[in-house]
Order: C-alpha cells, then structure tokens, then sequence
C-alpha cells in the first residue's frame, strides 16, 4: 500500500515540473547501432564521466549481495526474521534521508568533495557490516550504508545530465548504465561464493578491497577534483 502511495505521489508531482527537459528534435533517426556508437565515443572521449562510469561499477559490484551478507551476519546473531526485517528497513529509512540530503550536500560543498567524500564513507560503511559486534549495531551500518548510496548516486546522476548534451542523453547514459551496472549478476555470483568459502565477516573485508582502491583513485583523480560545480555548467 505505501509502495503504491509513493509511486502514485512521483506521478502527481511530475505535473509540477514546468522545465522543458529536451530540445526540438530535427534530425532523421539513425540504426541503432549507430546510436550507441555515437553514444559510446562520447562517453569514452569524456574523461570525467568515463571514470564515474568505471567508478559506479566498481562500488556497486562488490554490494550487490549485501542482502545476503546481512542475513547471514544476523542469523549468526540469532536474529529472528522480524528483526532481520527490521534491519533492512533500516537500509529503507538512510535511503529517504539520503535522498534529503543530496542537494543541500552538493550546494553547500560543490560536486567534486562530495564525490570524493561519498566514495569514502561508501567504502567504508560497507566495512562497517563486518565489524559490528551485534544486532543494534548491524542495523545502524546498514543504515548509515545506504544513507551515502542516494548521496553518490543523485549527485553524479545529476551532473552528467548536466554535462551530456540533449541530444545524446539517451544514447549516454544507456551506455553509462550499461558500464555502471552491467556487473551486478557477477557481483551476486562471487559474493555467494565468498560466503560458501571464507564466511560472512572475511567476504566483507574482500569486498572492501576493491571499494577502498576505488577511493582512493577518485582522491586522485584530477578529473573529479578540478570538476566544475554543477551551477557553473
């Protein structure tokens, strides 16, 4: 009923929104592999947004079984299914507050330390599953997890469309999403396979691995620390 309730109050805003979104369309459609050539040669020859693809990709990957690392880590608590469940609307109440705090973080400090800022607390709140000594705790880091995803993802989202020029936004950020996400299935497949081999605690100290070194390269990055803020675009 709430999920119904949401969706039907994301319909009636939308009624709201008085911004024209895409320009005049003139020219003739093109094959789609065209399309997503053009679409791909953009990207790649776009340095900053080719790495937040290669960056998204990377964080998303290793999370993507998180859901069955928290059951295992709660069971491991003896944990009832009431309070797993608990534990995952956790996870629902950081993403609305996320969500909340996306704009005025990105107003108030500029795209490129909120990025870069993002990247480490995704990193190292996923670290934080692993290391929480109880239930309470458990549910606290996963809540605090993904209270920084909306935070990463509203704001690279936003700048890209911002950066993209209208014409291409679909033949982009297919291409983009594709990049970004196309991994996921692998990410479940080798998280199952962790868990069966090391456990739940060493599966997230391996996961974490990959998820520190991307922080560390957006650090670096000097794409992403000389970006211009989004207003500036």
């Amino acid at each position: 009923m709430s999920d119904a309730l949401s969706y039907t109050v994301s319909v009636v805003s939308l009624c709201f929104i008085k911004t024209k979104f895409q320009a005049e369309r003139t020219g003739a459609p093109q094959k789609l592999w065209v399309e997503v050539k053009e679409g791909l040669t953009w990207l790649w020859h776009h340095p900053l947004l080719r790495f937040l693809a290669l960056l998204t990709g990377g964080l998303t990957t290793p999370c993507m079984g998180y859901g069955l690392i928290l059951i295992v880590l709660a069971q491991g608590y003896h944990a009832s299914a009431s309070t797993i469940g608990f534990i995952f609307a956790g996870g629902g109440v950081g993403s609305v507050l996320g969500a909340l705090l996306a704009a005025p973080l990105e107003k108030r400090f500029g795209f490129s330390r909120v990025m870069i800022g993002a990247t480490w607390v995704w990193a190292l709140s996923w670290l934080s599953y692993g290391l929480a000594p109880n239930l309470l705790l458990l549910g606290i880091a996963n809540g605090l997890s993904f209270t920084v995803v909306p935070v990463y993802m509203v704001v690279q989202y936003s700048y890209r469309l911002s950066l993209i020029p209208d014409h291409l936004q679909g033949r982009v950020n297919s291409v983009f999403r594709l990049i970004a996400f196309g991994s996921q299935p692998i990410g479940l497949a080798v998280t199952g396979l962790l868990l069966q081999s090391l456990g739940p605690v060493l599966t997230v100290v391996v996961l974490f691995i990959p998820q520190f070194v991307l922080a560390i390269a957006a650090t670096l990055n000097k794409h992403v620390r000389h970006a211009h803020p989004v207003r500036e675009l």
